[in-house]
């Protein structure tokens, strides 16, 4: 897939359980040299202290290759292990807000926000993480770009083993979610070789993969 990508970016969803073969750090190593943009650490099921270690231990990897740490629903871990960013989910988002005035400056933010251009590990002020936020909807996706939201993603795109039994929003979904904010928008959701240009044929900055990364 990853030579697919043209010039948008992939990223890779961590999911420990469906490894099939070697460990979490054999498995980020081994996407990293094919090319993988960035590594969104999400086990919601460690503790503090478990998620902390691995997040140290992974960006090992992603510091070696350059390539931005986001960690999932810990923001603590985010910031004391110097990760790029921060990520969770659009209620948890309106929870936490005004989280871009104690986290992130929003307006300082919004050239990187819009356009990712800096989006490189390293390249941050560790106080001022990057602030991702999972939408299902277009008004979801404006809501979180008005709150301070850098990134969102959307989806799920095509049907995945990840939400058995949820119907997939398709093609026209993320299209309407792209044409609804400036900030960069990276689709999630059952994306394979097999469909991948699909969704790059939109205006999406990027695309996110769960079971095709951890499976590699």
């Amino acid at each position: 897939m990853f030579e697919l990508k043209r010039d948008k970016k992939i990223f890779i969803v961590t999911n420990r359980h469906l490894i099939e073969k070697g460990n979490i750090y054999d498995v980020i190593e081994k996407c990293a040299l094919k090319g993988a943009d960035g590594v969104i650490l999400r086990e919601k099921d460690l503790s503090y202290d478990s998620l902390k270690k691995m997040a140290e231990g992974i960006k090992n990897i992603t510091d070696k290759y350059n390539i931005p740490l986001i960690i999932n629903g810990n923001i603590d871990v985010a910031k004391n292990v110097n990760a790029y960013g921060f990520h969770t989910g659009v209620d948890e988002f309106r929870r936490m807000s005004p989280m871009s005035q104690v986290i992130s400056n929003h307006e300082e933010k919004e050239g990187l926000g819009c356009t990712f251009a800096t989006f490189r590990a390293r390249e941050y002020d560790s106080q001022k993480l990057v602030l991702g936020v999972s939408v299902h909807s277009s008004d979801e996706a404006i809501e979180a770009e008005k709150l301070g939201a850098n990134y969102i993603i959307a989806g799920h795109i095509f049907e995945t083993e990840c939400k058995p039994g949820l119907k997939a929003r398709g093609i026209e979904f993320i299209q309407k979610v792209c044409k609804s904010v400036r900030i960069p928008v990276i689709a999630i959701g059952g994306i394979t070789p097999n469909n991948l240009n699909e969704v790059l044929n939109t205006e999406v900055f990027g695309v996110a993969v769960m079971s095709y990364g951890m499976k590699i």
